[in-house]
């Protein structure tokens, strides 16, 4: 039995976990060899299911079906288009407190077996870990309107055509060329959309599935005014294709270029810093690794026995949220199969909670808070957020600057992969602005911004109502008080 069409090894990713394979002549459909997708994915798990009875373990298995389509546009000319669908999954057995993993690329009957086989064979190899399980069956999660409900799944994503998407993908960059004579270049600005299909079959009776629709655009421009040059870039992404902004993104683009012209750097010195919330969300994206209860577990958090305790700024509010209406990250259950929850993290600094899958729930005596992140198919999951954010203060942007008599609003930071997540130390390059009198200056660059993240969100003036995600982490602009600067 040839369950499904063979496909090509994948060539990109799709949301950070499934991978798309290049395929030019690909179709979106919902049918592969005549055969509906649900009894595709039904023809796999009965032959899991059939396995692991016959080898007496236990199961889990995950399956997904992803339709991509991406285009790149050159010269107000479509230059880059693929289209792709991939399908796959993974496999866990669990047997006598071991556990092992293997996946698979396509449903072909053989290759399932040949993946089962490995996973199996793999078992007498594995440490005995008595804090791994399996998710329980939760009848809540079987809402056949979750996605619509969560905002995460556009029943139109079929009607759109694809002459409308590449018309705004071209005037997406003609936006931003006519912005200013100085914008001299538009690194070929692009769309890319996904639906994907997955479903989480256990030997415990959970049987849940879900679907999910994403558009992104992304945009980049470099700029020139004589010997000085200049870059900026801006992206935007949604469930809903309508909702996506291609004249705002490559506008914001432009301006951030143009922006940038003649800067020059500071005095060193300590300055009160506006981080802008693409500078705080990157600042956060550090930080929350210490909110992951594995990171706790190995002693690689900061926040290590800290629940309980005031270690931030009390105007510090973190929440993880994998219900947020339209997140990137929402769905309705996590990796294991657990409910996708809402967790307030952090409250006027207090710590309240870390993030759990099911192994370091039961290795600290708690339940999972449903944050197994799967990042690839070809990797078991592990602890992850969802949609990780700061909460919204009660200032707008402009007060927050125009209480600056002298400081700095940053709104770029470079060298974010040197900060150090275990002790919180980093040292950054970055670029912005002088804000003097509460105006802004003039443009600044070649500064280097060092500290540490403990006493950098203890120190927080201000906090905007600004809040935006980029990706699946996101903040508000943020006021810190003196922040040590290294200039000329």
């Amino acid at each position: 039995m040839n369950v499904l069409k063979k496909f090509h090894m994948p060539s990109a990713s799709v949301e950070g976990s499934e991978p798309s394979c290049n395929e030019g002549d690909a179709e979106s459909r919902e049918h592969a060899n005549g055969m509906p997708l649900m009894d595709n994915f039904d023809a796999v798990i009965s032959i899991i299911e059939d396995y692991s009875k016959k080898k007496g373990v236990k199961f889990e298995a995950y399956l997904f079906n992803s339709k991509v389509l991406k285009m790149e546009s050159e010269e107000s000319k479509i230059s880059n288009y693929t289209l792709a669908e991939t399908n796959g999954f993974n496999i866990k057995l669990l047997d006598k407190k071991k556990t092992s993993f293997s996946y698979c690329l396509g449903f072909e009957e053989q290759k399932i077996t040949d993946t089962l086989e490995v996973a199996f064979s793999l078992l007498k190899f594995m440490d005995e870990n008595e804090h791994f399980d399996f998710a329980e069956k939760d009848e809540s999660l079987n809402d056949p309107e979750f996605p619509e409900k969560l905002g995460v799944y556009s029943k139109d994503h079929d009607s759109i055509s694809v002459d409308k998407k590449k018309s705004l993908l071209t005037e997406m960059e003609e936006t931003a060329y006519s912005y200013d004579k100085k914008i001299y270049k538009v690194d070929k600005p692009s769309y890319s959309e996904t639906l994907i299909h997955k479903r989480l079959r256990n030997s415990k009776g959970v049987d849940i599935s879900s679907k999910k629709t994403f558009y992104e655009i992304f945009l980049s421009v470099a700029s020139k005014d004589g010997n000085d040059a200049g870059s900026g870039f801006d992206f935007d992404f949604s469930h809903n294709f309508d909702s996506l902004k291609f004249k705002k993104t490559a506008m914001n683009a432009a301006k951030k270029g143009v922006d940038q012209l003649g800067a020059k750097t500071v005095s060193s010195g300590n300055y009160d810093i506006v981080f802008d919330n693409y500078a705080s969300s990157e600042l956060l994206g550090i930080l929350k690794q210490s909110f992951y209860a594995d990171n706790v577990f190995k002693k690689k958090s900061l926040l290590e026995n800290k629940t309980g305790k005031k270690v931030f700024s009390d105007k510090l509010d973190i929440a993880d949220d994998g219900l947020l209406y339209g997140g990137a990250s929402t769905d309705i259950f996590d990796g294991e199969g657990v409910k996708m929850q809402k967790k307030d993290l952090c409250a006027a600094g207090i710590i309240n909670s870390y993030l759990y899958d099911i192994e370091y729930a039961n290795r600290f005596g708690v339940k999972s808070t449903g944050n197994s992140v799967s990042r690839s198919f070809t990797v078991p999951p592990s602890v992850g957020s969802s949609n990780f954010f700061i909460k919204n203060g009660n200032t707008g942007l402009i007060d927050i600057i125009g209480s600056l008599k002298d400081g700095l609003y940053i709104n770029e930071l470079m060298g974010l992969h040197t900060a150090k997540p275990y002790t919180g130390e980093f040292s950054l390059g970055a670029s912005g602005f002088y804000v003097k009198n509460g105006k802004l200056d003039f443009p600044v660059k070649g500064i280097v911004l060092s500290g540490n993240l403990m006493e950098l969100f203890n120190g927080i003036v201000t906090i905007a109502n600004d809040l935006r995600f980029f990706g699946s982490t996101g903040s508000p602009s943020i006021l810190f008080k003196k922040v040590q600067v290294s200039g000329k």
